[in-house]
């Protein structure tokens, strides 16, 4: 994949409220080739690593191993709803289509996390805090999900 753009050099409604982009591919799982502009916050990620019990009842401390398939976690991304805008149009019909996104995102510390969505359902509405916004949204799963940073291999 690409290197990150550094969120200095990009549209204000590419970067979100914290100086963190996300980008996606246009055309599903491939490289991402576009920024997801209309985010205002870009929700956390988890590594989706799970972990079972595996103490030995003698023991007197848990003992833990990790599972071989990480979890595929919850994800909800809402954005400012700009229809005519043609790279959030792209990123909203894979989303409609149920189409799998190679996704990447570029926090301000210089932490990456790349991943696929996959997603489930999406809707529309408008935003409590501020009269007339209105956004859209789409709930998906995240799977391998890969954390770097600028700098290290990005």
């Amino acid at each position: 994949m690409p290197d990150p753009t550094p969120a200095t050099e990009l549209a204000t409604d590419t970067v979100d409220s914290h100086g963190s982009t996300l980008q996606f591919c246009s055309t599903g799982e491939e490289a991402v080739d576009k920024f997801l502009p209309g985010i205002d916050v870009i929700p956390q990620v988890n590594s989706g690593k799970q972990f079972e019990d595996d103490t030995d009842i003698g023991m007197t401390r848990r003992s833990y191993y990790e599972k071989a398939l990480p979890e595929d976690q919850d994800f909800e991304l809402v954005m400012r709803d700009i229809p005519g805008n043609a790279d959030q149009k792209a990123f909203t019909d894979q989303v409609i289509a149920g189409t799998n996104i190679n996704m990447k995102i570029t926090r301000a510390s210089g932490r990456v996390i790349e991943f696929v969505l996959v997603p489930q359902d999406y809707f529309s509405g408008e935003s409590g805090k501020e009269t007339g916004k209105q956004m859209f949204a789409c709930i998906g799963k995240l799977q391998n999900v890969n954390f770097t940073s600028v700098g290290a291999g990005a």
